[in-house]
């Protein structure tokens, strides 16, 4: 049976939600994404980091009634923006998944953690990886991994520079395992695939503004998963002026 998964990042939500973040009204932007989102009804979404600007409770609370209204469980992972401790409190439970591996028709999903406090760029450690290592080496279900930071560099200078620092190690650790059939990532603001051997990565646009794309409107991912491994993705942009009123 097919699973439907929905990646949304980089939404950057401010306290207020009126206001701009380099001219562009976050809040408006992603309200847009979650009212598309009500139409299609995923089983599962995937939150990949930079949920607030600002790491405000009002931006966090504003992001768990969107998540409530949409009714599916959702996995939240902190950026390198985002107050980790402050997105736990409120978004640490139903319909948020409390934990990191989450089963669903087949597939694991596993999120990982590539915050770093007060740096851009992103960082698994060696405690991390090494859980991971047990995970993968648990079960050979076909696995999809969500981590902020891209593992791989993309080939733009401003965003390889401040991507996921031990990426090497990591590539070499899910290199051994087979089932790892995707790696999702957000924090680049734009789309992107990469293929190395089994496993395809995967970026997502950011619900706020692109990368030096100022014209394009929010995006995100949709993802389809099937119980043999296979899988197919689209990536879905959204005028901010398709927003409908969430609370009716």
């Amino acid at each position: 049976m097919t699973v439907s998964i929905a990646q949304i990042t980089d939404l950057h939500l401010l306290a207020d939600p009126e206001a701009a973040l380099r001219g562009c009204v976050t809040t408006a932007r992603a309200a847009a994404v979650f009212a598309d989102l009500k139409q299609r009804s995923p089983d599962l979404l995937l939150l990949s980091g930079d949920l607030s600007e600002d790491g405000s409770p009002a931006s966090y609370e504003r992001l768990r009634n969107w998540v409530e209204e949409l009714g599916c469980p959702a996995i939240a992972i902190a950026g390198n923006h985002d107050q980790p401790q402050c997105l736990a409190e409120i978004c640490g439970r139903s319909p948020f998944i409390n934990g990191s591996v989450y089963t669903v028709r087949g597939w694991r999903i596993i999120a990982l953690d590539s915050y770093q406090p007060k740096r851009v760029d992103g960082w698994l450690g060696a405690e991390q990886l090494d859980w991971l290592d047990q995970r993968l080496a648990e079960e050979s279900t076909p696995t999809l991994l969500v981590l902020h930071h891209p593992p791989v560099p993309i080939g733009v200078d401003k965003m390889d520079a401040i991507g996921l620092k031990d990426g090497s190690k990591f590539l070499e650790l899910i290199a051994r395992y087979e089932q790892v059939r995707l790696v999702l990532s957000g924090h680049a603001h734009q789309a992107f695939i990469q293929c190395r051997g089994t496993t395809t990565f995967l970026g997502c646009p950011a619900t706020a503004m692109q990368f030096d794309q100022a014209e394009l409107p929010a995006g995100w991912r949709s993802l389809e998963l099937e119980a043999d491994g296979s899988w197919r993705s689209q990536i879905h942009w959204v005028p901010a002026s398709s927003a409908l009123a969430l609370n009716q």
